[in-house]
């Protein structure tokens, strides 16, 4: 049984541990926030992109560009695919990054009969977890991309795989991340980012004989394809950005709860060593009155 002067020491670890939750509670909250807008203000944005990447594409004087778009009626030989595992640089997220990693180990299994798999990652937990389990091809680290998401670090990294694929490295690339529902709830995503399918691109309805598209639907369409890609791949990001600061809210929230449980247990069973030893002291102060009388 633990001494007073070692729970009372033990006290007081825990409700330090417990400030510094707090703390970090109320920072991803302020992070959260500012997060939580910048993906939503994006959301809207690369979703009509799509949708007019779709409508100029159907126009009948459009040439697809090189093989990075491919058509509904298609079927390219897969031989090796590149799967970008997006997860965070830090811990204390909870399940964050766990669900991408047994996630990405699912996804692998299951996708081995079509092809040679390769990871590249963005977010060093993820590097980390994968690195050293041979049974697993890794292909490169985008340490650049982490921390902090911006557009440009998001253009950076799809010219990178964009080049990849160009190269014939890869047939087939695709990103795996967090989505981002609500500060307690992400869903993990996995979306193919090369080639880019025209029949997933915007929603489904067919576009209008009579759309007219100005300067010209081919210079148009090329600048829609260039920047659809640097615009996806930041939405990825900024879901995954805006889910680790989630995760990371409530994982706070809950160790912070769980301090407070702790301290009051802890209390408790410091009153009552201490009442036991003030008991005893008295029992042992009567008793010397006793014998003194005695005498």
């Amino acid at each position: 049984m633990p001494s007073i002067k070692d729970l009372k020491k033990r006290i007081g670890t825990v409700k330090n541990t417990q400030q510094t939750t707090r703390a970090m509670k109320m920072v991803s909250a302020a992070k959260l926030r500012r997060a939580q807008d910048a993906i939503l203000a994006n959301r809207p944005y690369a979703k009509h992109l799509n949708h007019l990447l779709k409508l100029v594409s159907a126009q009948p004087q459009i040439q697809l560009k090189g093989k990075l778009i491919r058509s509904g009626s298609e079927e390219a030989e897969t031989r090796r695919i590149l799967l970008v595992v997006v997860t965070s640089d830090r811990g204390l997220c909870g399940g964050f990054n766990g669900n991408i990693i047994r996630s990405t180990q699912r996804w692998v299994r299951t996708n081995q009969a079509r092809g040679e798999v390769h990871l590249a990652f963005v977010g060093r937990k993820g590097f980390e977890y994968f690195r050293g389990r041979k049974e697993f091809q890794l292909d490169q680290y985008f340490a650049e991309a982490g921390g902090k998401v911006t557009f440009a670090k998001a253009r950076k990294l799809a010219d990178a795989l964009i080049g990849k694929f160009l190269e014939g490295a890869f047939d087939e690339v695709h990103v795996i991340y967090n989505e981002f529902k609500n500060a307690v709830s992400q869903i993990v995503r996995t979306e193919q980012f090369l080639p880019l399918s025209l029949d997933s691109a915007g929603e489904t309805d067919t576009p209008s004989p009579m759309l007219i598209v100005k300067p010209a639907s081919q210079a148009i369409f090329d600048a829609l394809v260039d920047k659809s890609f640097a615009t996806q791949l930041f939405r990825m990001m900024l879901d995954s950005q805006a889910s680790e600061h989630g995760a990371r809210m409530s994982a706070m929230e809950n160790a912070t709860k769980n301090a407070g449980g702790m301290i009051k247990k802890l209390t408790l069973q410091f009153n009552k060593q201490r009442q036991a030893g003030i008991t005893k002291e008295l029992l042992e102060i009567i008793a010397g009155s006793e014998s003194q009388k005695g005498a």
